[in-house]
């Protein structure tokens, strides 16, 4: 923050007034540390693909004609081109691609029930398991 100046009057005995400035600081604040770096977190190797959208089908499908028509086009102008394409279609053109999309997003969610199904069991599975080679040992050492 900047400095601000005031005026302040104070009086003589004889009546003059007299105005001095009266510099005012800025609070000091705390010193701001820099901010830490966030750690991403690390991606299941094992967990279900995501479902694809409407629009990536369709681009999926399209492509190939933009690059035949442009074949000078670089990726970030097919895109364009793409997206062009899309934004113009009317909804009953983009319905066939919205119905592969729903279809893919069910088998998603379907999958992602049955790794959770799987990740719950194998936490529930793992200190079990871990009981069962220690109540053996122990049978083990009892019978020598």
């Amino acid at each position: 923050m900047a400095k601000k100046e005031e005026p302040v009057s104070s009086s003589d005995s004889e009546g003059e007034v007299e105005t001095k400035k009266v510099k005012k600081t800025a609070k000091k604040t705390k010193k701001e540390e820099p901010k830490k770096k966030a750690t991403k977190r690390k991606k299941d190797e094992n967990a279900p693909r995501r479902y694809l959208t409407a629009f990536i089908y369709f681009s999926k499908e399209y492509r190939p004609t933009v690059k035949s028509e442009n074949p000078e086009a670089k990726f970030g102008q097919i895109g364009s081109l793409i997206a062009t394409k899309w934004n113009s279609m009317s909804a009953d053109e983009k319905k066939r691609f919205e119905e592969l999309s729903k279809e893919d997003k069910k088998r998603w969610e379907r999958e992602c029930k049955e790794y959770e199904a799987k990740k719950q069991n194998t936490k529930k599975a793992a200190p079990a398991s871990d009981n069962e080679t220690d109540s053996s040992d122990s049978e083990s050492d009892s019978s020598e």
